[in-house]
């Protein structure tokens, strides 16, 4: 709309200047030209206006939409936190390294030390993540 307008508003700015001298166009004319050139001025003003409220309500949608995205992120980042020590304990009890098979000699422990760290972990990330009021 804005394309089609301007064009035609500066046409008739243009025109409005010189009225007078172009062959068989009276006073009546003039007024007829000007109340156009009048209602082109307003279009313009509307559209302009119209623009401006929907760029507005553009950035408010991008805006929500960004404050979602960052709420979604947020949670994934603290799933990957939870799960990354997790990842590390099961693999570090999962090796055969001499010092465990010297001294765990029995499963209860092994399953102890395996389970209980990774609770002891989880509940110390779940605290610090309550305590910080990310969940």
């Amino acid at each position: 709309m804005r394309k089609a307008v301007s064009p035609q508003r500066d046409a008739f700015a243009r025109l409005m200047g010189g009225i007078a001298q172009l062959p068989g166009l009276a006073e009546e004319d003039e007024r007829y030209f000007r109340d156009i050139y009048d209602h082109l001025i307003r279009i313009s003003d509307l559209i302009d206006s119209y623009r401006d409220l929907l760029t507005g309500a553009m950035d408010v949608y991008l805006s929500t939409v960004s404050n979602r995205l960052n709420s979604v992120m947020k949670q994934l980042t603290i799933i990957a936190t939870v799960f990354l020590p997790l990842s590390w304990l099961t693999g570090f009890f999962g090796q055969n390294f001499g010092f465990m098979v010297r001294h765990i000699g029995r499963w209860e422990t092994f399953i102890g030390l395996g389970f209980g760290s990774e609770l002891l972990v989880l509940a110390a990330l779940l605290l610090f993540f309550k305590r910080r009021g990310w969940f």
